[in-house]
C-alpha cells in the first residue's frame, strides 16, 4: 500500500517500509474486507501512484487513512466524516477523478449515497451526499465501470437495495455523470446483496463485479458483467453456508483466479478456481479443506500465501497455498491484550489490525516483514481514535469566510474593530502593510544572544494584528462555552457561525483560578498552551467569518519593530521602556491592563512587556544560520515538527528590560506545566507560565483549507 504521516491530522509513529503495494497491482482492484463494525480497503488516493489504507466505521460514518506520502512511510490521518451513518456499504474506486480513487459509501436508513475526496492528506474534503431515488435501502455499493452508452473513464455505481416492492432486493446501475447519477437499469435479486467487490480477471481485461446473495437455502456467490449497461450473470456458486465470506486471488504459477469461500467461524474451507472457456467464464469443482481453527478472516499476502485470522481474533496464522495441494500452517502470531481484526498487505509483509475484546472499532496496528521464511514483528502503534476533531469544520469555515470576505487589496485595508457575534465583547485589528525588514540583531546591541544572528532579510505579505493582546474578556468566552452560549438569547448573533464554533474542542475546565488573582477584566489572557491559542484562533474563525491565526515569528517581529531598527522600537535606551512597557521594574509583580502604555509606531500596544506571546513557530537557536544564506526569506514559518520547544515573543512582566527587545527570542519549556497535578498533563493550560498570553492576526490572503488546518493543529503542541 501507500503511505502519508501521521498527522494532527493525528500524532503518531511512522512506519518503516519499502512502499504499500497490493498484489498485482495492474491485475488487481481494491478489495473491501468486512467485518461486523468496519470496513478496510485500499486504493491510490491521492494519485501518487502509492497504495493508500483505509478504515471505516459503520456506526458513526467516519474514515481513517493512511497515506503514503514518501515511499516507506506508512501514517494515519485524524478521523473523517463520511456525511452519513449508519454506512451499511462501503467501496474505493475512481469515482471522482480519472487516477485517484475515492471512496463510497452508502446507508440503507438513511437511503443516501456518500462520495469522499480523499486527496489531500492535510484537510477533510466536504463529502458529497446523493439521494438514492432508484430504489429504496441502499445497502451495498460498488465502484465499478458500467458500459453502454455515456460511459466515462470514471468508475460508476453498481448499488444493492433492500425496501422495494414488490421486489425487496435490487441490484440498480446508476451512470457517473458528475452530478446526478441517473439510473441506467436494474434487476431483481433473490436475497440481500453483500459482500460486494468489483474484480479484473485478467490484466487489461474489464473488471466484473462479485457479490453474495443471502438466500433462503443459503448463500450464492455470483460474478456479473456490467460492460453492456446491464447486470448480466456469467458465473455463479450456489449452496454457500449462509454468511459465507470469500477470499479472491491468484496463487501458485497459474494465472487462473481462485476463490477460498468459507464461513466466519468455521474451519472449512471450499477452493474454486474460475476458468475461462472462450467468452465464458465457468467455477471449477470445490477442492475442501479444513485448516485446523476457525476463521475470522482471510487475506492474501503472495503468490504463495495467505493470511488467516482465527478463533475470536486472538491468533493470525500464515498459510502457503500454491493452488494445488491443501494450505499448511507455517507460522502463528499471536495477539497482545487485543484481538486482531483486520490486516493489509505490504510488499515485504503485511501489518495487522486490532482491537480489544468485546471492542466496536480497531485501536492498533502492528507491521511485520519478511524474515527468512516467517514474518517477524515490526513496528507497531495506536490508530487515531474516533473521537470527534475539529477538522471536519474546516471546509465549512473556509466557505464561510471566503463568502464573507470583502477585502482583497493592501491598499484596502484600515484599523477596524469587531463584535465578537452573540456577545459585547469587542477586539481591534491594525493594518500592516507588507514589506521587507531586517530579522534580528547586530552582534553590536546591547544584551544580544546568539540565537538573534545571524541577520537577515525577509519579505513580510500584507496581514491585520490584534492592537492588543487577548484579554480575558475574550478568552474566556471560548473557555466556558456554556456562559458564551447563553448571551446569544439576549444578543444578535450568527446562527452559521455559533453552529461551526460550537463544534470545535473547547478547553477542559480549568483545575485553578487561572489568572492567579492577577484580574480578569481588561487584562491579558494568560497560561494557555499554543494549542489552546491555536483552537482559539479556529474557534474565533469560525464565529466571527474572518481568518485568524497566530503570527509567525518573522511577522511577530516585523509588526513590533514597526519600521524601526533599534534594539526596541523606541530606541536603544531600555530607559525608556516604562513609558512603553511592563516589566519587573514597573509591573508591581503582576500583569497589567492592555493598551495602557505607549503603542509602537504603528499603533500596536505592549509588543513589549505585559505578557510574552504565543507565535506559531518551534524555536530553534539555528533558525536563522541558512536563510541568512538567502538575499530575501519569503514569509517564513519554522513549522512545530515537536512538542517542545514553540517560540514566544516580547517579554513579560517578570522579566528584565534586555528580554522585551524587538530581536530577543525564547522557547516554551516542559517545567511551565511542572504542578500540573493532572496525569497526563493537561493539553490547554501551563499551571507555572503565568506570564504567557497572545494576540491573533488576520492575513489579507485566505489561505485554503489544508493550510487553515496547518496552522491550527500541527499535531504535535500536546503533552
Amino acid at each position: 500500500m501507500k503511505t502519508y504521516f501521521f498527522s494532527t491530522l493525528a500524532a503518531g509513529a511512522l512506519i518503516a517500509i519499502s512502499s504499500f503495494s497490493t498484489l498485482a497491482d495492474s491485475q488487481r482492484s481494491p478489495f473491501v474486507y468486512e467485518t461486523p463494525h468496519e470496513f478496510f480497503s485500499c486504493g491510490d488516493f491521492d494519485g501518487d501512484g502509492r497504495t493508500d489504507f483505509v478504515i471505516a466505521d459503520k456506526e458513526t460514518g467516519k474514515y481513517r487513512l493512511a497515506y503514503q506520502l514518501q515511499p516507506g512511510q506508512l501514517s494515519w490521518v485524524d478521523n473523517r466524516p463520511s456525511g452519513i451513518k449508519p454506512v451499511s456499504g462501503f467501496s474505493v474506486g475512481p469515482v471522482l477523478a480519472e487516477k485517484r480513487d475515492a471512496l463510497v459509501f452508502s446507508s440503507a436508513d438513511a437511503n443516501q449515497l456518500s462520495l469522499v475526496d480523499v486527496s489531500s492528506a492535510a484537510a477533510p474534503s466536504r463529502p458529497v451526499l446523493l439521494p438514492f431515488s432508484a430504489a429504496l435501502g441502499p445497502n451495498m455499493v460498488v465502484a465499478a465501470d458500467v458500459g453502454g452508452e455515456g460511459n466515462t473513464p470514471l468508475a460508476d455505481l453498481f448499488v444493492g437495495s433492500i425496501y422495494n416492492s414488490p421486489d425487496e432486493n435490487l441490484a440498480t446501475l446508476l451512470r457517473n455523470d458528475g452530478a446526478e447519477y441517473p439510473k441506467l437499469a436494474d434487476a431483481a435479486l433473490p436475497g440481500v446483496a453483500a459482500r460486494g467487490n468489483r474484480m479484473r480477471i485478467k490484466a487489461g481485461h474489464p473488471e466484473f463485479v462479485g457479490l453474495l446473495i443471502a438466500g433462503m437455502d443459503g448463500d450464492t456467490f455470483r460474478v456479473e458483467d456490467v460492460r453492456t449497461g446491464k447486470a448480466q450473470t456469467v458465473a455463479s456458486v450456489a449452496g454457500l453456508p449462509s454468511g459465507s465470506d470469500y477470499l479472491f486471488g491468484q496463487f501458485g504459477d497459474s494465472a487462473a483466479n481462485e476463490f477460498l469461500f468459507f464461513k466466519p467461524g468455521e474451519s472449512g474451507v471450499a477452493c474454486r478456481t474460475l476458468k475461462e472457456s472462450g467468452d465464458k467464464l465457468e467455477f471449477a469443482p470445490a477442492r475442501q479443506f479444513d485448516l485446523g481453527s476457525p476463521i475470522q478472516r482471510m487475506l492474501q499476502l503472495s503468490a504463495s500465501k495467505f493470511l488467516a485470522l482465527v478463533g475470536q481474533g486472538e491468533k493470525a496464522l500464515v498459510f502457503e497455498y500454491t493452488g494445488k495441494d491443501a494450505p499448511a500452517a507455517k507460522q502463528t502470531i499471536f495477539a497482545t491484550n487485543n484481538l486482531f481484526s483486520a490486516a493489509a498487505v505490504l510488499p515485504n509483509g503485511f501489518v495487522l489490525i486490532s482491537e480489544p475484546e468485546a471492542g466496536k472499532f480497531s485501536t492498533r496496528y502492528h507491521v511485520y516483514t519478511v524474515s527468512g521464511p516467517e514474518y517477524a514483528s515490526g513496528y507497531f502503534g495506536a490508530l487515531p481514535t474516533l473521537a470527534d476533531n475539529d477538522n471536519i469544520t474546516i471546509p465549512d469555515i473556509h466557505e464561510r469566510i471566503v463568502s464573507k470576505n470583502t477585502v482583497s487589496r493592501e491598499e484596502e485595508m484600515t484599523i477596524y474593530t469587531n463584535t465578537i457575534p452573540g456577545t459585547r465583547v469587542t477586539y481591534v485589528m491594525v493594518p500592516i502593510k507588507g514589506g521587507e525588514f531586517t530579522m534580528g540583531s547586530p552582534a553590536s546591541e546591547a544584551d544580544r544572544k546568539e540565537d538573534e544572528g545571524p541577520q537577515h532579510k525577509v519579505k513580510i505579505s500584507p496581514f491585520w494584528m490584534g492592537q492588543c493582546e487577548v484579554t480575558w474578556n475574550e478568552y474566556e468566552l471560548f473557555m466556558y462555552p456554556d456562559e458564551e452560549r447563553r448571551t446569544r438569547a439576549t444578543v444578535p448573533t450568527d446562527a452559521d457561525g455559533d453552529k461551526l464554533a460550537d463544534a470545535i474542542t473547547h478547553p477542559s475546565k480549568p483545575y485553578v483560578e487561572m489568572s492567579f488573582g492577577m484580574g480578569k477584566d481588561g487584562f491579558p489572557a494568560i497560561s494557555m498552551t499554543q494549542h489552546a491559542a491555536n483552537k482559539y484562533c479556529q474557534w474565533l474563525s469560525a464565529k466571527t467569518g474572518q481568518f485568524f491565526r497566530l503570527p509567525t515569528e518573522a511577522e511577530w517581529e516585523y509588526a513590533a519593530r514597526a519600521g524601526t531598527t533599534t534594539a526596541y522600537y523606541f530606541g536603544d535606551d531600555p530607559a525608556a521602556l516604562k513609558d512603553y512597557g511592563w516589566f519587573e521594574e514597573n509591573s508591581d509583580f503582576k500583569y497589567q491592563k492592555v493598551g495602557k502604555k505607549k503603542p509602537n509606531p504603528w499603533g500596536l500596544f505592549d509588543m513589549a512587556g505585559n505578557v510574552v506571546e504565543w507565535v506559531l513557530d518551534q524555536y530553534d537557536a539555528e533558525l536563522y544560520a541558512p536563510r541568512a544564506s538567502s538575499p530575501v526569506t519569503i514569509d517564513p514559518w519554522n513549522r512545530a515538527t515537536k512538542p517542545y520547544p514553540h517560540s514566544v515573543r516580547g517579554g513579560s512582566w517578570d522579566d528584565q528590560a534586555f528580554m522585551l527587545r524587538s530581536a530577543a527570542r525564547r522557547g516554551s519549556d516542559r517545567s511551565w506545566k511542572m504542578q500540573d497535578p493532572q496525569l497526563p498533563k493537561s493539553v490547554w493550560y501551563f499551571s507555572d507560565a503565568q506570564f504567557v498570553g497572545f494576540r491573533i492576526v488576520r492575513p489579507l490572503k485566505v489561505p485554503p483549507p489544508e493550510e487553515m488546518q496547518k496552522y491550527w493543529s500541527s499535531g504535535v503542541e500536546r503533552d
